[in-house]
C-alpha cells in the first residue's frame, strides 16, 4: 500500500503530539487530536496526549474503547494518577535513557513501597509501545484506508538519546506496527520554523546577521534539554554544526524542586519523615500543575497544592500548601537559568534535588550546561547569534528573557535575535512532518550530517586504549564508508563483540587509529555478532554507515570471499554491567611459549587420559601453573580467559576424582572472574552457567563444594537471571529454616556458609527473593556471631548494586528492619559491622532505594562513634558516586590485571 500521508510524532516525556501533512508538499503540517479517556465513560480528541499509563487494580473497569487494558492511557491516566499515588507511569522516555536499569523488564511504576496494593507493570519499552499503539488506533480509525503503519513515518528523539535509547525506540515503534524514521527534537524544531517561515526565511536570517547566524536551539522538554548548534547561511544553506551532550534535566527536575519545597511546609522543615515514594510523585503531579498555571501567559498569584490522604476520605485527608507566582519563578530562574558568564561549567557537587529514580544531572543550571556546549564547539570569543527555543518552559516570558540576557552577556551586550518560535508543544510534532516531506524532494534538508564520528577498539601493543575510525564527522545518512587499508581478524563460530566509541569533537578519517582518552570519547554498548564458517578465523574488512535512525551501522565483509559474504551486526542493548569497562586487553607478559606450557597442563589433567599421567596431574595442576606463568594475582585478563577456554572444553575430565573436581572448580572461577570485562565473556559465562545442574559427582567431599560455591560467587556479575535464579532455587532448599516451609534434602549439601555468601551475591535475583534471604540470615544473628552473616546482609541490603539493575535493590522498609538490627550489635566483635551499615544507609539520591533521616542519623552516629573517618561518612550524608575501589570489595579479592570498573 503506498504512503499518502508525511506523519511526524513526538514521543514526549510529558505529552504526545502527532502532525501530518500530504506527501505532495502542498500544505503544512496539522495536529492530529488524540482521542482518549478523559472522564469515566467519556472519549474526547485533544491535541496533546498526555504520555501517561494508569494502572487498573481489582475489579476496576474502564470502557477499552482503545485496547489500553489493562491501562488507560492519556488525559484521565493523568488525573487519576494525580489522585492515587503509586498507580501512575509517567516520564517513561527518559527511563529508555538509564542504563543502571534493564528497560525491557517490568520495573514501572518505580519504587512502589512494600504492602502497597499490587498493580501491573510495565517496561519502558513497553510503555512507549502502549503509547504509540493507541496514536496508531487513532489514525487508523480516522484514516480509513492509509494505515499508519504504510505512511512516511517519522518519530522524534532527544538529540542526546545513544544509540541504545534509539534502538529502543525504533523497536517500541516496530512493537507497534510502525516503522519509523528518527530526527532528533531541536533539528525537528527547526524545521518547523522553516517550514513556517518560508523558503527565504534562512537567507534572510543570515543577511540580518551579518551573512551567517549561528542558531542556538534550546529544546527544553518533561525530561530532558537538548542543545543544538546549526549554521544558516545567505544562499539558503542550512547545517548543524553540533549536538549537546545527554543532559536528563527538564520540566521533571523543576517539578520536584517545587514538590520539595511544599514537603517542607506540608510535614515541616528539618523533620524526618518524609513522604513516600508513592505520595512525593503525586506532590510533584500538584506541582507541575501548578507551575504550568503560573508560568502562563496570564498566571494568578497563587496555586493550591493538595496532597490527598489515603482510602475513602481523601478529601477530609488532603493537606493543602500554596505556590507564589514569583516563587516559582525566582526558583525556576536562580536554580534552572542563573545568569552565568561565558566560562561557566556545570558543578560536579550533588545539589538539593532529590533524584526520583532517574539519574538526573548533578547540575540542574541549564545555562552553565549551555555555556559549556558553546565554548566546546565554537572558538573562544565565538557566540551564537540567533535562538530557537523549544519546550512548554519557555511559555514564561521570564525564562526566555533570562537565557537571552545570558547570552547577550557572552557577546558583550550585543543582542542575540530570537525566532519566531509557535506553540512549543507542538512544533516538535510539525516539524518532522516537514522532515519527511524534505527526504522526499519538498523543501530543505538540513546539512552536516552525523555529529558525531564512531570508532571500533583494537588491541594495541602498549596497553593504551586505541580505535578505528569507521564513520567520521559530517557523513551523510546511508552513505557506507569501509576502512580500506587495514583487515582485521575475526573468529569464526563464536560469539564476538566490537567495543564502540563516539566523539563529537575528535576529526579523523575513515581508517585513522585514535587513542581513546579524555572526556571527548564516549564508549557505547558493543556490537556483537557471531560469523559461521569452516576455519577459526577469517579476515575482514569493516563497514561503517550512519543509519536512518541516526545511529552507527556496522558490518563485517570477508576479504577474498567467493561468493562475497558481508555480515550485519548489531548493538547489544543490554550491557554484561552497568559498572564495568570491558577494556582493551592488556597484553600477556607471559612468552606465547610460557602460556602453550600452561594449556598443555590443563589438557594433560583433564583432557583424554594419557598412558604416562602419574597419577598427581590434578594436585600439582595450580603449582605447575603458578611456576610456569607466575604468581596468580599476577596473571592478566588475557591469561586468565585462555586458561579458562582451555578448561572449559575438557570439563568432563572433573569427574575423574575429586581432586580434579575440586580443582576445575577452583580454576573455572578464578579465571572467568567476575563474569565480564573480556569480549567473550557473555558467552563463557553461559557454558559455565550449564554446568551448574550437574553438581558435584563427588558430593561428600567438603573441599569441592568449597570451590564450587566460591567458583559461582566469583562470577556473579556475568550471570543472568535465569542462572542466579536457578543457583537460588537449589540453595534455598539448605539454607532456609525449617519454619519457612521448604523441603529439605535428606542430606544437605557441605559448605553451607559458602554458599550463603555465594546467593548473597546474586544481585540479578527478584528483590523479594533477596529480602527472604536476608531474613533468614537475620534470624541466624539472634544466636550466631559470625561476621560472615553481617556480610551477606550489607551485600543483600546495598542501596547500589555493584552490577545489577537498580530495581533489584530490596526495599527501603527492608534495608532499615536490617539496619535497627545492626544498631543493637555490638560492633567490636563484629568486623563485617561498618561495611554492612556503610552499604545499606548509602545515598543514591533515589527517594525509593535511601533509608529515611532517622535511620541515616542513626548511622551516622554510630559509624562517627567507632571512627570510621570522615570521607567515608560522606556516603551516608550525601550522595557519593561509587568509586572503583569500592566496587572492587564487593568481589572479595583482586580483579584480574587489565580489567578495570567505572561508573
Amino acid at each position: 500500500m503506498s504512503s499518502r500521508y508525511a506523519v511526524g510524532i513526538d514521543l514526549g516525556t510529558t505529552h504526545t503530539v502527532v502532525a501530518s501533512a500530504r506527501n505532495d508538499g502542498t500544505c503544512l503540517a496539522e495536529i492530529l487530536p488524540i482521542s482518549q479517556i478523559v472522564a469515566p465513560g467519556q472519549v474526547e480528541a485533544l491535541p496533546l496526549f498526555p504520555s501517561a499509563l494508569f494502572a487498573l487494580v481489582g475489579g476496576e473497569h474502564a470502557e477499552d474503547t482503545f485496547g489500553d487494558a489493562p491501562w488507560i492511557l492519556g488525559d484521565y491516566a493523568r488525573r487519576r494518577g494525580a489522585e492515587v499515588p503509586g498507580r501512575l507511569v509517567a516520564s517513561s522516555k527518559s527511563w529508555l535513557a538509564h542504563s543502571g536499569v534493564d528497560r525491557e523488564s517490568a520495573i514501572l511504576p518505580w519504587g512502589l513501597d512494600e504492602g502497597s496494593d499490587p498493580v501491573a507493570k510495565i517496561s519502558p519499552i513497553d510503555a512507549a509501545s502502549r503509547l504509540l499503539r493507541h496514536v496508531a488506533h487513532v489514525w487508523d480509525s480516522a484514516h480509513p484506508g492509509s494505515p499508519l503503519a504504510s505512511q512516511n513515518v517519522v518519530l522524534t528523539v532527544p538529540a542526546s538519546f545513544d544509540e541504545v535509547a534509539r534502538a529502543l525506540t525504533v523497536r517500541a515503534a516496530e512493537r507497534a506496527g510502525i516503522t519509523a524514521a528518527l530526527l532528533e527534537e531541536p533539528q525537528a524544531a527547526f524545521y518547523d520554523w522553516m517550514a513556517r517561515a518560508g523558503p527565504s526565511a534562512v537567507a534572510a536570517l543570515a543577511d540580518s546577521t551579518g551573512g551567517e547566524a549561528l542558531v542556538l536551539v534550546v529544546d527544553v522538554g518533561g525530561g530532558t534539554t537538548d542543545v543544538s548548534l546549526i549554521r544558516a547561511r545567505s544562499d539558503g544553506r542550512v547545517e548543524r554544526v553540533a549536538v549537546g551532550p545527554h543532559l536528563l534535566l527538564g520540566g521533571d527536575n523543576m517539578d520536584l524542586a517545587l514538590a520539595r519545597i511544599c514537603e517542607d511546609r506540608l510535614i515541616g522543615a528539618g523533620q524526618d519523615d518524609r513522604l513516600d515514594v508513592a505520595h512525593y510523585a503525586q506532590l510533584a503531579l500538584g506541582c507541575r500543575a501548578a507551575k504550568e498555571k503560573l508560568l502562563s501567559d496570564d498566571p494568578p498569584e497563587d496555586v493550591a497544592v493538595a496532597l490527598l490522604g489515603r482510602g475513602s476520605g481523601l478529601v477530609g485527608a488532603a493537606r493543602r500548601t500554596r505556590l507564589g507566582r514569583s516563587e516559582v519563578e525566582d526558583i525556576v530562574l536562580d536554580g534552572f537559568f542563573p545568569n552565568v558568564d561565558a566560562d561557566a561549567r556545570p558543578q560536579r557537587s550533588r545539589g538539593a534535588l532529590v533524584a526520583f529514580g532517574l539519574p538526573y544531572e548533578r547540575d540542574v543550571a541549564i545555562t552553565r550546561h549551555i555555556a559549556a556546549f558553546v565554548a566546546r564547539h565554537l572558538p573562544t570569543g565565538v557566540y551564537p547569534n540567533a535562538v530557537l527555543f523549544n519546550g512548554g518552559v519557555f511559555r514564561a516570558g521570564r525564562i526566555a528573557a533570562r537565557v537571552l540576557e545570558t547570552m547577550a552577556r557572552w557577546r558583550g551586550g550585543a543582542a542575540v535575535h530570537r525566532l519566531a518560535d509557535s506553540d512549543p508543544e507542538l512544533g516538535v510534532a510539525r516539524g518532522a512532518v516537514a522532515f519527511a516531506l524534505a527526504r522526499i524532494g519538498h523543501g530543505t534538508r538540513l546539512g552536516g550530517g552525523s555529529a558525531r564520528a564512531y570508532f571500533v577498539g583494537v588491541d594495541s601493543d602498549d596497553r593504551r586504549d586505541r580505535a578505528v575510525c569507521v564513520v567520521p564527522r559530517g557523513a551523510e545518512e546511508g552513505a557506507v564508508h569501509r576502512v580500506t587499508g587495514r583487515t582485521f581478524e575475526l573468529g569464526v563460530g563464536r560469539r564476538v563483540r566490537f567495543e564502540l566509541f563516539a566523539s563529537d569533537e575528535a576529526d579523523a578519517n575513515v581508517g585513522d587509529v585514535v587513542d581513546i582518552e579524555g572526556e571527548s570519547f564516549a564508549r557505547l554498548n558493543p556490537i556483537a555478532a557471531n560469523i559461521e564458517g569452516t576455519t577459526s578465523e577469517v579476515r575482514v574488512e569493516l563497514e561503517g554507515e550512519l543509519t536512518a535512525v541516526g545511529t552507527l551501522g556496522l558490518a563485517v565483509a570477508v576479504v577474498d570471499a567467493d561468493p562475497p559474504r558481508r555480515f550485519e551486526l548489531a548493538f547489544e542493548l543490554r550491557a554484561a554491567s552497568p559498572s564495568s569497562r570491558p577494556p582493551a586487553l592488556e597484553p600477556s607478559k607471559v612468552p606465547s611459549g610460557k602460556l602453550q606450557q600452561a594449556l598443555e597442563l590443563i589438557d594433560r589433567t583433564f583432557g583424554k587420559p594419557r598412558s604416562d599421567a602419574t597419577g598427581r596431574e590434578a594436585k600439582d595442576l595450580v603449582r605447575e601453573l603458578t611456576r610456569v606463568l607466575g604468581e596468580r594475582q599476577d596473571w592478566t585478563l588475557e591469561v586468565n580467559r585462555m586458561l579458562f577456554d582451555g578448561l572449559v572444553p575438557n570439563a568432563r575430565g572433573r569427574r575423574r576424582s575429586a581432586d580434579h573436581e575440586r580443582v576445575f572448580w577452583l580454576l573455572a572461577g578464578y579465571c572467568v572472574r567476575p563474569g565480564f570485562g573480556h569480549p567473550l565473556d557473555s558467552s563463557r559465562a553461559t557454558t559455565l552457567g550449564r554446568l551448574f545442574d550437574e553438581r558435584l559427582s563427588f558430593p561428600s567431599e567438603m573441599r569441592g563444594w568449597q570451590q564450587f560455591w566460591i567458583a559461582w560467587r566469583r562470577t556473579a556479575a556475568g550471570l543472568d537471571e535465569r542462572v542466579q535464579t536457578a543457583i537460588r532455587d537449589y540453595a534455598d532448599a539448605h539454607l532456609a529454616p525449617a519454619a519457612a516451609g521448604i523441603k529439605r534434602p535428606k542430606k544437605p549439601a557441605l559448605s553451607l556458609d559458602d554458599a550463603l555468601v555465594t546467593c548473597a551475591s546474586l544481585e540479578r535475583v527478584d528483590a523479594a527473593r533477596r529480602a527472604q534471604l536476608g531474613s533468614w540470615i537475620l534470624e541466624r544473628t539472634w544466636t550466631e556471631r559470625d561476621p560472615r552473616l553481617w556480610a551477606a546482609l550489607g551485600r543483600l541490603g546495598a542501596r547500589v548494586p555493584a552490577y545489577a539493575s537498580a530495581h533489584h535493590v530490596v526495599a527501603v522498609a527492608v534495608a532499615e528492619r536490617w539496619l535497627d538490627h545492626l544498631l543493637r550489635e555490638k560492633w567490636e566483635s563484629l568486623p563485617t559491622a561498618i561495611g554492612a551499615a556503610l552499604a545499606m544507609a548509602r545515598r543514591t539520591g533515589d527517594r525509593s532505594r535511601d533509608v529515611s533521616e532517622r535511620v541515616a542519623r542513626e548511622v551516622d552516629k554510630r559509624l562517627s562513634a567507632v571512627g570510621v573517618d570522615g570521607e567515608r561518612l560522606r556516603a551516608v550524608r550525601e550522595v557519593v558516586e561509587v568509586d572503583a575501589v569500592e566496587r572492587q570489595e564487593f568481589y572479595g579479592e583482586t580483579l584480574p590485571l587489565g580489567l578495570r570498573l567505572i561508573d
